[in-house]
């Protein structure tokens, strides 16, 4: 939308005192080429939930998931949830695995392509290697509330998903509610975990014929007040640094941005359709992925 001419530039109404509260992930994400063109309000970030009555100490790294989803499945209850379908959840996740491999797909900078390297193909044969063993077979379909009602029924020992799984398990009634706990997504030996970065906030048209008035309504719709009342209410953290609950601070440290390109909707496409085509599959992973980086590569022009 930035690079279209579509949005207003917001950076010069942002005062010091809501730029230094802004988380900086936030305020990169809301930026294009240096300017900011969203208000951020709620920051997000993939998390890994784990039962505590189950596993004595979370896993660090993805060896250690698959062992312990596997030591503590049941013939009720999947080792590890996480979101399949063909759709942009499914990005989010495979972009965690990859950046905790030690790859990724796209430098916004420079416009180079990384999915046809070894990091990539780790990432694949990892979330392939689950689906049927601590993975249900049908969780190449599955959506976030569809891993969430599982996961809040008893019916998993793990899941990737957003922190608002955690607001709603609290306000259920569910048995499990109070043995679940939630840390960084894991990673490969020697390397770091990643969280996707996710959020939502508030931009103005450039074809707002009273940009004054919208500006006075993003003010209004992100002061501290609204924030704490849809985080207490929906579970969305706010994107400021004096309202980040404790327990999300060492999520916090590890989120990152997807590319932040024009053509983002668009490369997007080619990496879901791979990724699908990969783990139901309609291609090997190795293929998959050759295909994906070079269908990238021709829509970037690189």
């Amino acid at each position: 939308f930035a690079a279209a001419g579509w949005l207003l530039d917001l950076t010069d109404r942002v005062g010091p005192d809501l730029r230094a509260d802004l988380l900086d992930a936030e305020w990169e994400a809301g930026s294009y080429r240096g300017r900011l063109y969203r208000v951020p309000a709620f920051t997000d970030a993939g998390v890994l939930y784990y039962r505590k009555d189950l596993v004595p100490e979370p896993p660090r790294t993805f060896g250690e998931l698959a062992a312990q989803a596997r030591k503590f499945q049941t013939r009720e209850r999947w080792g590890f949830l996480w979101q399949g379908k063909q759709y942009e959840g499914l990005v989010t996740a495979f972009l965690e695995v990859l950046w905790g491999f030690g790859g990724d797909w796209i430098d916004p900078a420079t416009r180079e392509v990384f999915l046809d390297r070894p990091e990539a193909a780790a990432a694949l044969d990892f979330l392939k290697s689950t689906i049927g063993a601590v993975s249900p077979p049908g969780v190449t379909g599955y959506i976030e509330e569809d891993t969430r009602l599982l996961f809040q029924s008893g019916r998993a020992v793990f899941l990737r998903n957003w922190p608002y799984v955690w607001t709603l398990m609290q306000q259920s009634n569910a048995p499990v509610a109070a043995d679940v706990a939630y840390v960084p997504m894991v990673h490969a030996p020697g390397r770091s975990s990643a969280a996707t970065l996710g959020g939502w906030g508030f931009g103005i048209s450039s074809f707002c014929p009273n940009p004054e008035a919208a500006w006075s309504f993003v003010r209004f719709i992100t002061r501290d007040e609204q924030l704490i009342r849809v985080q207490k209410r929906m579970g969305r953290i706010p994107s400021r640094k004096s309202l980040l609950p404790g327990e999300f601070e060492p999520i916090a440290q590890k989120m990152r941005a997807r590319p932040a390109i024009p053509e983002y909707a668009q490369a997007s496409d080619i990496l879901q359709r791979w990724l699908s085509a990969a783990l139901t599959g309609r291609a090997e992973c190795d293929r998959a992925l050759r295909e994906a980086a070079g269908e990238t590569r021709l829509l970037l022009k690189y």
